[in-house]
């Protein structure tokens, strides 16, 4: 009896373990592709299930995608006078030069508030993503000054009138940031050409980590 009892407690924990083991997130295939292709590096230990839960600040993801376009170290070293007001939130001397760069290019979709702040500290929502994306697109903002493609207001429509999926989650994750993002590199810019081709025939992102990361067909 004792020898049954053994072995049926056996079974139990060996169960227990699998489902313990299926019930563990898992790092979505969009943000493995970012992983590869150097975009996201995580938070210390690289892009895991936990830090993909998390959400992203504006200045983190200024920099993924300044990284991804191959800009990071031409705004590491940017050096200028004109700056965001709330600059001095940014301790690190080269991530001043990177808020300078921001401020410099507007056109790469990251401006300032109506008080000339960048806010870098506060996270990054779904709608301010968004208008990103469509600008690394080709697309425009419309403003009093610009005649553009899509207002503030519709940003998140105009998105999926060409094709991208915002999850409109009421957290913004760095895992639909990562879905976001691929799904713009997939995409057909303005001009017709296929964003993950741009860049990478720019130079921008390496052909074979696009590859690996199944951003692109092996041609």
């Amino acid at each position: 009896m004792k020898k049954v009892l053994a072995l049926v407690l056996a079974f139990a924990m060996m169960f227990s373990t699998i489902t313990v083991a299926f019930a563990e997130p898992e790092v979505s295939a969009e943000a493995k592709a970012l992983a590869t292709v150097g975009m996201l590096e995580g938070d210390g230990n690289g892009v895991t299930a936990e830090y993909t839960a998390k959400e992203m600040t504006r200045f983190t993801a200024a920099i993924s995608l300044l990284k991804l376009k191959g800009l990071y170290n031409d705004a590491l070293a940017f050096k200028a006078d004109a700056n965001f007001a709330d600059v001095d939130a940014v301790k690190w001397e080269e991530g001043k030069n990177i808020l300078a760069y921001l401020k410099a290019n507007p056109g790469l979709g990251f401006g300032g508030n109506e008080k000339g702040e960048f806010n870098p500290n506060g996270n990054i929502n779904e709608q301010s993503y968004y208008k990103v994306l469509l600008e690394t697109l080709g697309y425009k903002q419309t403003t009093a000054e610009v005649a553009g493609d899509f207002a503030w207001e519709e940003v998140l429509t105009f998105a999926e009138s060409i094709g991208l999926k915002p999850a409109k989650a009421e957290k913004f994750t760095v895992d639909e940031l990562a879905k976001a993002t691929v799904a713009a590199l997939k995409a057909e810019m303005k001009d017709g050409k296929v964003l993950i081709n741009v860049l990478v025939e720019a130079g921008k992102v390496d052909r074979a980590k696009a590859v690996a990361a199944e951003l692109m067909a092996d041609k």
